[in-house]
């Protein structure tokens, strides 16, 4: 008999939103230890570097999916 539209196939599995305790671990060192890469990070975007520029704009910056892409040639 399949299962009923919206029912789980095992209601007694594994609660929604819950993580294993590598991942809580992995969570918990990255509080911990996160301030040394983050200005590792911020200072050598300073000094130019575009990838660690990227990584410290991206999150902040939204993907632009309304705006025409601009090409640099006239039509």
């Amino acid at each position: 008999m399949p299962f009923q539209k919206g029912q789980s196939g095992n209601p007694a599995g594994r609660p929604r939103g819950s993580r294993d305790k590598a991942s809580i671990r992995l969570q918990q060192m990255l509080e911990q230890t996160a301030e040394a890469p983050l200005n590792k990070a911020v200072e050598l975007a300073m000094a130019g570097n575009i990838a660690a520029l990227r990584l410290c704009l991206e999150p902040l910056l939204p993907t632009q999916r309304d705006e025409p892409l601009l090409c640099g040639w006239e039509w």
